[in-house]
């Protein structure tokens, strides 16, 4: 929020009108929205895109995110790195472990496997990580996983179709009625 305020002082817009601006802004589809489930759980969907410095800033969000039993990263394969994809993969292991704040890592996807082995190496236990070669396995898993006080980061590029784990925990965990949706502050 400082650095918005900050930008609108560069044209002239005043603290309070941008603020008054600022309580109507939504956040796009599947860009940090936050979603509640009837069951008490809670999602964070960031599975529009990822890239390395996306993820970390994402895990940060989580890692500071209160009021939660357990916070859980899913996060698929960031595509389009090239050869270092396997080491930058890993390197988000390591920084999600790192936090101190992260319960479990779900890879899903190529080299999301790389991201999970780093977690691993970085102090979360093996039997608190997954790895799926496909985002409707991970699906799977997490319908039966999630449960209440659980807050559930989805990351991941587009062409691991992550949205399909937002997808399938929200038909199983839609409250009655309308989802309420509230913005992750970055």
């Amino acid at each position: 929020m400082p650095a918005a305020l900050a930008a609108a002082s560069v044209w002239n817009i005043g603290a309070a009108e941008a603020q008054s601006v600022f309580r109507t802004l939504r956040v796009p589809a599947m860009r940090g929205e936050l979603l509640r489930f009837s069951n008490g759980a809670a999602l964070i969907n960031d599975s529009y895109n990822s890239s390395p410095a996306a993820l970390h800033a994402m895990v940060a969000v989580l890692a500071a995110t209160p009021n939660f039993r357990r916070r859980i990263l899913a996060a698929g394969e960031m595509r389009e790195l090239g050869p270092a994809s396997p080491m930058l993969h890993r390197e988000a292991g390591i920084f999600t472990a790192k936090t101190g704040k992260v319960d479990w890592v779900i890879g899903v996807e190529g080299d999301a496997e790389q991201m999970v082995e780093g977690a691993i190496s970085s102090g979360i236990p093996r039997k608190q990580t997954r790895f799926f070669p496909s985002s409707e396995e991970a699906a799977r898993f997490l319908e039966e996983f999630i449960t209440g006080g659980d807050v559930l980061l989805v990351k991941g590029s587009r062409g691991v179709k992550m949205e399909r784990i937002v997808e399938a925990l929200l038909t199983r965990y839609a409250s009655q009625g309308e989802i309420p949706r509230q913005e992750v502050s970055h």
